[in-house]
């Protein structure tokens, strides 16, 4: 029979021992299958036992102690303590638990022992027979202690530890620290002192010190390699905090990179990176960081760069704010040394961004509006850029004009645009630059016509000053040719040649006027496979008609910066359809878009001299057979060249064991372009990948290669193979064959944010 003691029972207890003889009163009573509470409110200690021997002596080594015996649990403040056999005292605290001993912190910290000495009101106590664990780490240790630092955090100290993530059999770890001590602190970091790191059971080093983020990857990182262009080499990192505030999610992390490469010799950089977030919604606030990276190269420099110019560097900067909800801040800044740098140095980084965008933007975000400040600068003058020194913007979303059912749109800009070529290639004559203020307004009215058709007619006005505009000046010459017949006869024929040439103008005042609508309806209809699953099919044809007249001022009378200077008369249809096949299993409520078909044709209402009525075809299409495996594929046919012009197919599949991308790119003027990977992961242990890229308009293999990938219980390693085939590239240089082999290895409880540290640069 259970038994719940409260203070009054207790109380009771205490008048029957006073009343009892001095024999009687040192007598431990023993009861069975026992709750019981001790304390009230935060101070309430629960107690569960199959037995309990109770002392009801004030005074001697026995008082106020109960010993506990039998699965006992005792839960004080979010600790659980368990063992075989407690002795606990409920007026100090004390408790003295042997044989099979388990603590169970707050925060999940789980403590085994041969015996355990805990004071469970002040979080502290001694223990021998160690076996900690606190995600993600195990330690191992013959004897040790733990007490409560500052404010809540647990705070152990072991002796002769093994340290490890590793959750394989002890004496069978994959890898290991060996310390003389280690102190520990559970979501917080580690600390140990005289370690011996063992790599499948072999020392392989010595520290004096070290220290572990239980959360953040800190230390030392290498990637060892070959590569064709470096030769032999070793990436280092080194990451430490600078600031480390994690109750207010503030982190300053630093980065100190030193590289050696045979070919290109030492390399140096530093990387500062920052992390903030609001303390309470823990949404991240502002992020970013500023990197350097100097490469005394003197060693063959390619052959296309100054060969007395050997000092090669590159400094990055990028932040993100989001100062309120509201609030947008955005900088990003790439200033280099040479033009090959980043694809020499920064292969990855180059592919995304081939040429620097350097950018400082504000953004306020409204109910129904924005606004914003835009600065572009080209920081190195052997590339070409647009420069917006700055760019004032505002946009305001549609929004209807009192109840009248017709809606406004609005958009509005004040720039200082200056174009600037390669200086190295054109010197400074090409530059041009111009102030242009620009603002259009949309007005629609949308409506639904006999209870299936949408009709949104619009009448749109743009009006853009430039303070500078282009003259053109057309000079007419005749050129007399003198031919001589089959006969000998001598005669000459004249030709009129006529040459325009364009100078800077006065200011002047762009209008532009624009009529047009959009119709568009829906139909659709339903059927049942023979599985039971239903099937809707969406039909929604439309029609778009477009009709700008001839501005005042045409594209060859203004200097050329963006889109907005490029408007012309247009006089054009799109006739499209969107198609939709969604599908309901049977018995679930939820809906799945299985097929997406747009495909349009743009009619040329009034072409210019030698162009087709018939401009253009397009399409839009995805289709999901799988929940894992997705095709897509979009482009156009230029009808005016006979070509496709701009096209992208792709299937992307993933699935527990593997994931894949194969794709193709084509672009009239630019490239033509297949690419694929696939990552196969045959078992817990396996994993293989395969990647290439083949370029079809110059018939070259960009590159191939491929990983292998080989994970234990707590550490992965990774083998990379790939090369560049040699090429001649755009300026007429003659690029060598880039073999790359890599190894590259990692905790699996800290799965580094880039596998290759070539990309953390």
């Amino acid at each position: 029979m259970k038994t719940i003691f409260n203070r009054r029972l207790s109380g009771l207890l205490a008048a029957t021992a006073f009343l009892c003889t001095a024999t009687l009163a040192h007598a431990l009573p023993e009861w069975r299958n026992v709750v019981q509470a001790f304390g009230q409110g935060t101070d309430k200690t629960d107690v569960m036992a199959d037995n309990a021997e109770y002392s009801f002596s004030k005074t001697g080594p026995d008082a106020n102690w109960t010993t506990f015996s039998g699965n006992v649990a005792i839960r004080h403040r979010g600790y659980e303590l368990r063992a075989d056999k407690i002795r606990y005292n409920a007026e100090t605290g004390d408790a003295e638990a042997v044989g099979n001993v388990v603590l169970i912190g707050t925060d999940g910290t789980l403590w085994k022992g041969e015996s355990l000495n805990v004071n469970l009101r002040e979080r502290a106590g001694s223990a021998s027979g160690i076996d900690l664990y606190s995600k993600p780490f195990r330690v191992l240790a013959e004897g040790g202690s733990f007490d409560t630092l500052v404010k809540s955090n647990q705070c152990y100290e072991v002796q002769n530890a093994i340290i490890t993530t590793c959750t394989n059999e002890v004496g069978h770890f994959h890898y290991a620290v060996k310390a003389n001590r280690v102190r520990l602190r559970p979501n917080d970091d580690v600390t140990a002192w005289g370690v011996y790191p063992e790599l499948f059971g072999i020392p392989f080093f010595y520290l004096p010190w070290f220290w572990k983020d239980l959360l953040n990857h800190y230390g030392f990182r290498f990637q060892p390699g070959y590569k064709g262009s470096w030769g032999a080499y070793l990436l280092s990192t080194y990451k430490f905090p600078i600031l480390r505030d994690k109750e207010n999610y503030a982190y300053i992390d630093s980065y100190t990179f030193a590289d050696y490469r045979s070919k290109r010799g030492w390399a140096f950089g530093e990387k500062i990176k920052w992390d903030f977030a609001d303390p309470l919604t823990k949404i991240k606030e502002s992020q970013g960081f500023i990197t350097g990276y100097y490469i005394p190269d003197d060693h063959d420099l390619p052959e296309e760069l100054d060969p007395e110019d050997t000092e090669r560097y590159r400094i990055r900067l990028q932040h993100s704010w989001n100062a309120t909800d509201r609030d947008q801040v955005l900088i990003q800044a790439l200033y280099v040394s040479d033009t090959r740098i980043q694809r020499d140095f920064f292969r990855k980084e180059y592919r995304e961004m081939t040429e620097p965008d350097n950018f400082a933007t504000y953004t306020h975000y409204g109910d129904l509006s924005s606004f914003g400040l835009t600065a572009r600068y080209r920081l190195n003058d052997f590339y070409t850029q647009v420069e917006r020194l700055p760019e004032a913007w505002f946009s305001l979303s549609s929004i209807e004009l009192g109840n009248t059912g017709i809606y406004l749109e609005n958009d509005t800009s004040l720039a200082f645009l200056r174009s600037v070529y390669n200086h190295d290639q054109y010197g400074d004559e090409r530059d041009y630059e111009a102030f242009r203020a620009d603002t259009s307004f949309v007005l629609s009215y949308p409506g639904k016509y006999f209870g299936f058709l949408s009709v949104v007619p619009r009448f749109g006005y743009r009006g853009t000053y430039y303070d500078k505009t282009l003259e053109a000046i057309t000079t007419t010459t005749m050129e007399t040719t003198v031919h001589t017949n089959s006969y000998g006869e001598v005669y000459s024929t004249s030709s009129e040649h006529r040459e325009t040439q364009y100078r800077e103008d006065s200011a002047g005042f762009r209008s532009v006027f624009e009529v047009g609508a959009e119709v568009s309806t829906r139909a659709y209809g339903f059927f049942t496979s023979p599985s039971g699953d239903t099937w809707r099919h969406v039909v929604e044809p439309y029609m778009n008609w477009t009709y700008i007249p001839r501005p005042n001022l045409e594209p060859e009378e203004l200097y050329q910066f963006d889109e907005i200077d490029e408007i012309d008369k247009t006089h054009n249809v799109r006739i499209g359809v969107r198609q939709r096949w969604q599908q309901r299993r049977l018995g679930q409520t939820a809906v799945s878009e299985k097929f997406y078909l747009d495909t349009w044709v743009d009619l040329d209402v009034e072409p210019e001299d030698d162009l087709e009525n018939f401009s253009d075809f397009g399409w839009d299409a995805r289709y999901y057979p799988m929940s894992w495996l997705r095709f897509r594929t979009r482009g156009y046919y230029d009808n005016n060249i006979e070509d496709v012009d701009d096209v992208e197919v792709s299937m992307t599949a993933w699935h527990n064991a593997f994931r894949s991308e194969i794709g193709y790119r084509y672009h009239s003027d630019e490239n033509s372009l297949l690419y694929g990977s696939i990552s196969w992961y045959a078992n817990e242990r396996w994993g293989y990948n395969l990647f290439g890229r083949y370029e079809f308009e110059t018939s070259q293999v960009e590159e191939v290669g491929g990983w292998i990938q080989r994970t234990w219980d707590c550490i992965a390693m990774r083998f990379l193979v790939g090369v560049e085939p040699g090429y001649t590239n755009d300026r007429g240089y003659d690029e060598d064959d880039d073999w790359h082999i890599s190894l590259t290895g990692w905790l699996t409880d800290f799965v580094p944010n880039s596998i290759l540290e070539e990309d953390n640069r």
